[in-house]
């Protein structure tokens, strides 16, 4: 009979030494894994995920209106998106003119020599603001970097996908 009470009452929970090893079970993993975790990473990939929406946006607006816009980098920390007038449009953010945040640039875009990004009426890449322009022949890429990270934002031609990397 005492056996079987002492079974019943050892099922009803956790020992406080189980607790204990848990608990610092969970200290160390995360004492390990925190500082692989830096602010300017998750930052970098924010304003990464940013540019890239923000050049979809571009397109869309391209495809909807079936006018020219372009997005347009305007120094190592800012763009904005500009209509076939050259006007600048307010991006979805609320602004005509987006600057990065904390210590994130713009580096080089690659395969984009004007700086820029324009898209057609069927949302196809082009390299300049000419119409018809010369479209986007191998994949643009935008590289953001901060503190040493990079993300790349890549533009596949033809379609106009874009993925960060």
């Amino acid at each position: 009979m005492l056996i079987k009470e002492f079974n019943i009452q050892r099922l009803k929970g956790f020992t406080l030494i189980e607790l204990i090893f848990v608990i610092l079970l969970i200290a160390i993993i995360s004492i390990t894994v925190a500082p692989r975790w830096s602010a300017n990473s998750l930052n970098l990939e924010q304003e990464a995920r940013r540019v890239l929406n923000d050049i979809r946006y571009t397109q869309g607006l391209s495809v909807t209106s079936g006018q020219r816009y372009r997005w347009i980098k305007i120094s190592s920390t800012s763009y904005q998106i500009l209509n076939e007038s050259g006007a600048p449009v307010q991006l979805p953010s609320g602004s005509t003119q987006l600057t990065l945040s904390n210590n994130v640039t713009l580096g080089t875009l690659t395969n984009l020599p004007n700086n820029l990004i324009a898209f057609d009426s069927q949302g196809i890449p082009y390299t300049n603001t000419l119409i018809p322009g010369t479209a986007l022949s191998s994949q643009a890429s935008i590289t953001l970097t901060a503190s040493g990270e990079n993300r790349i934002v890549a533009i596949t031609p033809t379609t106009g996908y874009g993925v960060v990397q």
